[in-house]
Formats: C-alpha cells, structure tokens, sequence
C-alpha cells in the first residue's frame, strides 16, 4: 500500500496483505508510535468510552459478553479483540456483529496514511508494527461508527500493549498465569505488574477472586490509582446459553464490569438477553 494510495479506500485483499506484510507485534515494546499514530488519526479514541481488558486468559469471551451486556442497557456499542480465526474483520464488532471488508479496508487506509507519517519520524527498523496499525484502525472504525462505549482487549501485558492509549473508564483482569515471562517477568507478581499497568487513575478495577499474591498487587495498584475496586462473584446469577465453569466466572465477571460501568444495577431482564 503506498503513501498516496493508502490515504484513499482499499478493498479487503488490499488491507490484508498490507497488514500481513507488517512484522508481527511483541518485540518492539512503548506506546510512542501508538501516540503518534493516534495523533495522526485525530485522537479517535477519545471519541468513545471504553472498557480495557487484560488477563491470560478468556479475555475475548469476556469481552464479548461485556459488550453484549452494555448493548442490551441501551449503549451503542463496539468492541476489540484478538486473534481472529479467518479474517481480520472478527477483530472489530459493533454491535456484535463483525465489520465489513470494505469498512476494514478504508479504517486500514486511514490507518496505514497516519503510520507513513510516524515513520518518517522513527529510526529504522522502528516501524509501525501489524498490531499497532490494526489498533489505529480500529480505534479510527470505532469512532466513525460511533460507538459509545468500546470494550477493548489488550493483546499481550498491558502497560506496553498497542490498545493502552484509552482513557478506559474501568479495567478488567481476567487471570494471570505464567505466560511471555521472556517480556512480563519470570512470576505471576511480575505479570500482573505489567497487566495491571493499565489501571487509571480514579478508573475501577474489577476481578474474579485472584491468588494472594496477584490480590496483593490488584490492592496496591488500586490504592495508589485511587481506583475503585470490584470482585466478581463466581456465579453469573442467570442461565447461560453457554456450558462449562469458565464461560459461567467470564459472565460473572462481565456482568460485575457492566456495573461498575454504568454505575447501577443491571436490569435482569437484559442480563438474560445477553447470556441467552
């Protein structure tokens, strides 16, 4: 995709090969480029409310879930996350329904335009990656669409993850398990340091129950955020179209970042819709 060209529109295909041709993120930590870029696309993200995601596991359930609940409380509602399993589109929903290639391509275009600039301005080899650009695309579709509220799932860590350019209004950590110790650290305090980077201040923080070790550090960040603090129960409180403990603690814990959202009960009746 060149620089004229990806100011303008780009089909699927077009999008697709511009982004496999980028080199994979997880090398190149720091959210310099990411605030570049987002200067570059006019601050997007800023545009929507959002809700940031983290954990080392069942992150894109969660999310899928929290968004599925906010959309039934009447918000218009998007959301982020990775991998896909065939197309890059899965990535950005609104309204849980997957974007379309075309919509992908001119959100990439728009993204790949902004990331021409920031690399006239980085040293080589200190480029733009896939997972920086795809971000900015889909923070610029989000906005565009007008979404107002986007749950958004960090892709590894946190604190040093391309998604952490969000004022996000409250942080939710799935899990934390020895998982990329070459970048997180070699213990679960060390992981969930970099995940729980993340939190804002005066955010809220929302959590299953957590190992001591982990709690100790969720406590300690809250504290020093000024961030509020939520434990989710284990059980989702209606029944859920979906089997297995893991998907009934991801509602539960989607259902208590609904609250902590919108700062009020949740109607069950809505709950139900979202889990059915």
């Amino acid at each position: 995709m060149s620089s004229t060209a990806s100011a303008e529109a780009v089909n699927y295909h077009e999008a697709e090969t511009y982004l496999l041709d980028l080199e994979l993120f997880g090398m190149r930590f720091g959210l310099d480029r990411m605030h570049r870029l987002m200067t570059a696309l006019g601050m997007p993200q800023r545009r929507f409310a959002s809700v940031h995601v983290v954990g080392s596991n069942g992150k894109s359930s969660t999310v899928r879930m929290l968004a599925a609940i906010l959309e039934r409380h009447g918000l218009r509602t998007g959301s982020y996350t990775s991998p896909h399993l065939r197309s890059f589109c899965e990535r950005i929903e609104v309204g849980g329904r997957a974007i379309g290639g075309a919509d992908l391509g001119a959100a990439v275009a728009r993204a790949a335009h902004a990331a021409d600039l920031v690399n006239r301005t980085v040293d080589p080899g200190d480029e733009v990656t896939q997972f920086e650009a795809l971000t900015a695309a889909a923070y610029h579709e989000l906005a565009r669409r007008g979404v107002e509220v986007a749950v958004v799932e960090a892709g590894l860590g946190g604190r040093y993850d391309a998604t952490n350019v969000i004022p996000s209004k409250v942080q939710v950590l799935t899990s934390v398990a020895l998982e990329h110790t070459r970048w997180l650290g070699p213990t679960l305090t060390d992981i969930a340091e970099e995940k729980l980077a993340v939190v804002r201040d005066n955010g809220h923080l929302v959590t299953p129950p957590l190992a001591d070790e982990v709690e100790a550090v969720a406590r300690r960040v809250a504290t020093e955020r000024g961030a509020g603090r939520s434990v989710a129960p284990q059980d989702p409180g209606v029944a859920l179209s979906v089997a297995g403990a893991m998907q009934r603690r991801n509602f539960a814990l989607a259902r208590a970042a609904a609250v902590a959202f919108l700062e009020r009960p949740l109607d069950r009746g809505a709950v139900r819709r979202a889990g059915a």
